[in-house]
């Protein structure tokens, strides 16, 4: 099997590129040590002449090359799919997706780049053998929209060594090619560090706006006055404009509010209707208009202006206290959603959602499409959302408290408290939650922020968000790594905070085998002062359940699957990996049986990832590891031990360290 997979991959020239992603079974990591140095991309179909012929598909995302600050060459990441070869369905549709790390370089950051004046900005840790590497003590997580400011390799490498942890791409602006080219970005620097990183796609949703008016600079409207929206494709006037937006002028009833221009302006329904062969008609009692088809029946409002002000063209529309009669996925955010799955994004963020239907709809269409199935989060920026909370959160993976929206929808007063209460819900169900919108709005032109901002920050960490996220302060400010810096500090010195609370004495409730597993381990790894709590998860699930613990130290989530190690990387202090060596233990529990593995070469790899990633500071720090045996089997977790970061091939005296 293994032959006919390189022969595979090397039968195909440098440069040859697929569009599609693959899928693999775990039993074709073991490749990662006989693959030769090949293409960055390489896509091919192998199979052989007998019956049980192996299918192969492989595609690495970077030609490995030097960078311009280290000089080292880039270690390749490859996807691959191992299956038997199906002459009716020649369609990769099983086996899990896969990537490997090829020709892994070690972690450390170059001493060129800790020399220049950046280097004071980066999150680095030092690992017994003197190295700096990317630090990984920070709990809560820190998620960066990309953009102009910082698209460029050696910017999103200076980002993500000061602490990102999740690049957000914004799919309201850019081409794919220009989606394309960042994603390559992002895994090649991954892979340079072999961290893993996580990649949000981030839908534009549906955007309701009014027309144009006569007057390019619009129009000035004042308190009182009347002013109406109907379909008419005219320019607008000083009383009435085009609201091309039929499901927003049959939903609205006399009573109801209309905002505009991010609630700058604020207009009250006093009139509903249609017009009905040339003439108006009043629908106000909750009639029923004569047709449904609004080109023969066009619906319009007539409001009276509640707080005034200068509306312009094409401005924004709200509507806060009814329920809109239409799906937040638009044909565009389906194109989008389409191209984030074949490009292997993590997580899909989807805007506008107003009920849990919502995302069972985007689940559906998800699971429609070729490719990854990555991880759905719900933005939170209606009212409605708010009061389907607790069923929102059943239907999604994750969720986004997104304070712009929301606080021109409801009243400011009320965000922080709904903020409050949101991520109160999501860690309770065990799902992430991100704190977004205007954390640091001031250091898109200026180099500090203001205290409330850091304090805005702080709150959201003490509350207990896995995340912060930046907007336009990474995308288009001045100062992108000072704002990512910045943030990481104030995480630092709340999560200080947060370590002076007294432990927690546990649950008086009965718990499942793996959660009392690890309530166990989270409460040793607290009583020891443990430097890391290593659990060995095949799906994820169990690095999601011990995140609910609050163990209060860093959280290694060692994955044989590196897909899952990225979209892991969401939650609150997990630092999840997918290196060449936990590949090969997965490999040869499915290769060789589930018993060939001796649980002490999983602790060796758990001690050496703590050791590497500059957790453990001496050889005889204490390090967790919480699993289940054998290793990567199913059912629930049923072993915890305590090491020495040295790792037991010294420590226990049975071995030389290798």
């Amino acid at each position: 099997i293994f032959l006919t997979a390189m022969a595979a991959l090397t039968a195909f020239a440098p440069g040859t590129q697929t569009a599609q992603p693959v899928r693999c079974g775990p039993s074709l990591n073991r490749l990662h040590k006989r693959l030769p140095a090949g293409p960055a991309r390489i896509g091919a179909r192998a199979a052989g002449a007998a019956a049980s012929a192996v299918a192969v598909t492989a595609v690495g995302l970077s030609r490995p090359k030097a960078t311009a600050r280290s000089g080292r060459r880039q270690p390749r990441i490859v996807r691959c799919a191992l299956e038997e070869e199906d002459d009716e369905d020649d369609d990769l549709a099983d086996g899990a997706m896969c990537s490997i790390w090829l020709n892994a370089d070690d972690r450390s950051i170059a001493k060129e780049l800790l020399a220049t004046p950046a280097g004071a900005l980066l999150d680095t840790a030092q690992t017994l053998r003197g190295e700096q590497v990317r630090g990984c003590r920070k709990r809560a997580k820190q998620v960066a929209t990309l953009g102009p400011a910082s698209s460029s390799e050696a910017m999103l490498e200076q980002l993500f060594l000061c602490g990102v942890d999740v690049f957000r791409l914004n799919f309201s602006h850019g081409e794919y090619e220009e989606k394309t080219e960042l994603i390559e970005k992002i895994r090649n620097l991954e892979a340079r560090y072999m961290h893993p990183i996580c990649i949000m796609a981030d839908m534009q949703g549906p955007k309701q706006r009014c027309g144009k008016f006569e007057d390019p600079d619009g129009v000035e409207l004042k308190n009182g006055q009347s002013f109406r929206f109907d379909m008419d494709p005219a320019l607008g006037t000083q009383s009435r404009a085009q609201l091309p937006h039929p499901e927003i002028l049959k939903a609205l009833m006399p009573g109801k509010t209309l905002l505009l221009d991010d609630g700058k302006i604020r207009m009250r329904v006093v009139k509903k209707g249609c017009t009905w062969q040339g003439k108006d008609m009043d629908l106000s009692d909750g009639s029923q208009p004569p047709s449904d088809d609004v080109s023969e029946c066009a619906p319009f409002i007539e409001c009276e202006v509640t707080v005034a002000g200068r509306l312009g063209a094409r401005k924004g529309v709200n509507t806060p206290d009814v329920l809109l009669d239409m799906s937040p996925i638009t044909p565009k955010d389906k194109k989008d959603i389409a191209f984030a799955c074949q490009s292997g994004v993590d997580w899909i963020a989807m805007s506008f959602v107003q009920k849990h239907e919502d995302m069972e709809e985007l689940r559906q269409l998800v699971k429609k499409l070729d490719g990854p199935q990555p991880k759905l989060l719900a933005k939170i920026e209606k009212p409605s959302a708010v009061e389907d909370i607790d069923q929102i959160l059943a239907s999604c993976d994750g969720i986004m408290v997104a304070r712009g929206d929301l606080g021109v929808e409801m009243s400011p007063e009320q965000v922080p408290f709904v903020q409050k209460n949101i991520i109160k819900k999501a860690r309770q169900a065990g799902k992430p939650v991100i704190v977004a919108t205007q954390m640091l709005e001031s250091m898109i032109s200026n180099p500090m922020p203001t205290r409330a901002e850091c304090s805005d920050i702080a709150n959201a960490i003490l509350d207990g968000c896995d995340a912060v996220m930046l907007s336009g302060e990474s995308a288009v400010g001045k100062y992108p790594a000072e704002c990512v810096a910045m943030q990481r500090r104030v995480i630092e010195n709340a999560e200080r905070q947060l370590n002076a609370l007294p432990i927690s004495s546990g649950s008086e409730h009965p718990m499942a085998p793996s959660e009392a597993t690890l309530a166990s381990a989270s409460a040793l790894a607290k009583n020891v002062r443990a430097k890391a709590l290593v659990v060995f998860t095949a799906t994820g699930r169990s690095a999601q359940l011990l995140v609910q613990e609050q163990p209060g130290v860093p959280i290694i989530a060692v994955c044989p699957c590196l897909e899952t190690a990225r979209w892991l990387s969401m939650h609150r202090g997990v630092y999840a990996t997918s290196d060449p060596s936990t590949q090969e233990l997965a490999s040869r529990v499915e290769m060789e049986g589930a018993y060939t593995v001796r649980f002490n070469e999983g602790v060796e790899v758990a001690c050496r990832l703590a050791r590497e990633r500059g957790l453990a500071a001496k050889e005889d720090d204490w390090v967790v590891v919480v699993a289940r045996l054998p290793l990567f089997s199913k059912g629930p977790l049923n072993t915890i031990r305590m090491a020495k970061a040295e790792g037991p091939l010294v420590a226990d005296g049975y071995g030389p360290e290798q």
